[in-house]
């Protein structure tokens, strides 16, 4: 099976819950636009220093890149060890953040959930927007019973319903316990699958689905500006021309953060002529918020898993034309609870459905913690839903839910994420808001 990236054209360039203490407030600077870390912002200076001081040999490709990896390695190291010193990031409010004064203000929250006895699964994003809009993603599967996605999809805009908590289209995510506890439920009418590849004037048949889950943590938090470990960075940025202009291109990405942490959601799922189904599912939950302009980023790969013995992984590969083509970044959560950043993977965009058209299976290596793993996935040909990004379809999700295995052995659960950026595309037939609200174009 293979699946070609709707409008798409040019693809080139355990046991137990784990309770986080109290920290500290943070006197630590914003980040960059995500994955940058915030040590990025605060070495600029000296790394600029050392472009200049480098000259042509510290500015070229090639038989430099050990000693820029070596420079920039050390100089990040050190500046992470301040910054866990300083405190860390401030614990999350109780409310959705309120939203900085750009177009490109964001504050989504996106959780997955994956049974691990039976093809059942869930995937629900909101994400706030200015002029009142929201981001929403919406995707289950009950087995024996279905596929279901949000009518809306493949467009992903809704009206942002409450100024409290992500509410948007039926769908409702509420903190209980901030980084422990939340609720996400729905109630409204899904449209029954097969999932949708592109845009259709047809409504589709539409069933009354109403859900309630409880969702709570296993793991603690991985902060992506605080946790990423420094070498992949060093890495990436070791393998582009450095130059004053190359700095200041770092510097104008814009702050955004994300944290990730793991764990179970427990609930009732009730379909229309359908017997109630509980579920208890174990997945993901990303917050990420600040500013995030979607035309920074060309290509994208993620891979979110889950493993039988209790290891979690995340690894994004990703391309930001103004910095870097290729930075790979993630972590691992073992078993014991340890988490660690990924460190070194041979993951590369340009083996990765670079041509648009995504393959069955996919396998990568990747370092964390001083370990090796060896990661293949499967992707399931029947359960690959997209989304378009934003009013025009400049930009294409697909979610393709996949069974894992590590190092050959351990199964594991979860989805292989790919976005493609489309510089051509057009407006989409009648992917508009309703008349309450008039949204902006978000995708570029």
């Amino acid at each position: 099976m293979t699946a070609t990236c709707p409008g798409h054209r040019d693809a080139r360039p355990r046991g137990g819950v784990w309770r986080r203490p109290e920290p500290a407030p943070s006197t630590a600077r914003p980040s960059a636009c995500a994955p940058l870390p915030a040590m990025l912002l605060q070495l600029l200076p000296l790394l600029l220093l050392l472009a200049l001081l480098g000259a042509r040999r510290a500015a070229a490709l090639g038989a430099p890149a050990p000693l820029k990896r070596w420079a920039l390695s050390c100089l990040l190291l050190c500046h992470a060890w301040r910054q866990r010193a300083a405190g860390g990031v401030p614990a999350e409010p109780r409310r959705p953040r309120p939203l900085r004064p750009d177009r490109h203000a964001i504050d989504s929250v996106y959780f997955t959930g994956f049974a691990e006895t039976n093809k059942t699964f869930v995937i629900a994003r909101l994400a706030k927007r200015p002029d009142g809009v929201c981001e929403m993603w919406l995707f289950l599967r009950v087995d024996g019973i279905g596929e279901f996605e949000h009518p809306q999809h493949p467009n992903m805009m809704v009206n942002d319903e409450s100024e409290e908590i992500w509410s948007g289209g039926g769908l409702t995510i509420e903190y209980l316990e901030p980084q422990m506890i939340w609720k996400i439920s729905f109630d409204g009418l899904l449209r029954k699958g097969p999932y949708r590849q592109q845009w259709s004037e047809e409504e589709g048949e539409l069933v009354p689905v109403k859900f309630s889950f409880h969702w709570e943590n296993f793991t603690e938090v991985f902060n992506f500006n605080v946790d990423s470990h420094p070498g992949t960075f060093a890495h990436a940025f070791a393998q582009e021309p450095w130059t004053a202009e190359f700095f200041r291109k770092v510097k104008k990405q814009r702050e955004h953060f994300r944290h990730e942490e793991w764990g179970q959601s427990v609930g009732e799922i009730e379909i229309e002529n359908h017997e109630k189904t509980k579920v208890l599912l174990k997945g993901v939950r990303s917050h990420s918020y600040g500013i995030r302009n979607w035309s920074e980023i060309y290509r994208y790969v993620m891979i979110l898993a889950h493993f039988k013995d209790g290891t979690a992984a995340h690894l994004t590969v990703i391309n930001l034309p103004a910095t870097t083509t290729n930075l790979a970044v993630g972590y691992v959560f073992f078993p014991d609870g340890k988490k660690a950043g990924i460190e070194w993977s041979n993951a590369s965009l340009a083996e990765m459905a670079d041509d648009g058209v995504i393959k069955d299976e996919y396998v990568v290596s990747l370092m964390a913690g001083g370990k090796y793993f060896n990661v293949s996935a499967t992707l399931d040909k029947q359960a690959c839903p997209m989304v378009y990004n934003g009013l025009t379809g400049s930009g294409v999700f697909h979610e393709c839910i996949a069974d894992f295995h590590l190092n050959g052995i351990t199964q594991g659960w979860g989805l292989v994420e790919f976005y493609y950026r489309d510089e051509t595309a057009q407006p989409v037939p009648n992917l508009q808001l309703g008349l309450k609200a008039k949204g902006p174009d978000l995708s570029s």
